[in-house]
């Protein structure tokens, strides 16, 4: 009987740890990114008048690379079509650069800066999202 105990035990840690281990690195990504992009969004309103510096454009390019990277880990563990989307975005804002259009570039990393804010909210632990 004891060890029926300690098998239900352990695998309830296990379950408990690899929740929690999910946890943080879902959130730690998403703060990560959304750092990230602000950074980028200081970088584009001290080029406000020629966004399509080398340095604009080489940063968003790292800054898909990196989430590219970490996306592979992500995909295994939260829904395809929101990541999607934020993959979406970032090709937009790099295309917007690119053709030096200030205005469009702002906007769409003002909306995915939202969404990643909002996104990440669906995956913390709250009463709300667990009801």
């Amino acid at each position: 009987m004891v060890k029926k105990w300690i098998v239900v035990l352990s695998i309830i840690t296990l379950l408990a740890v690899g929740c929690t281990l999910e946890y943080n690195f879902v959130n730690r990504e998403f703060q990560t990114l959304e750092q990230k992009l602000e950074t980028y969004k200081t970088m584009l309103d001290q080029t406000e008048d020629h966004v399509a510096t080398a340095e604009n454009v080489a940063y968003i390019d790292d800054v898909h690379t990196y989430w590219h990277e970490k996306n592979k880990v992500l995909k295994s563990l939260i829904w395809h079509t929101g990541l999607k989307d934020i993959e979406v975005g970032m090709a937009r804002i790099k295309t917007y650069v690119e053709e030096d259009d200030y205005t469009e570039a702002l906007t769409e990393l003002e909306s995915l800066i939202y969404y990643i804010t909002h996104y990440a909210d669906d995956f913390k632990l709250s009463i709300e999202n667990i009801l």
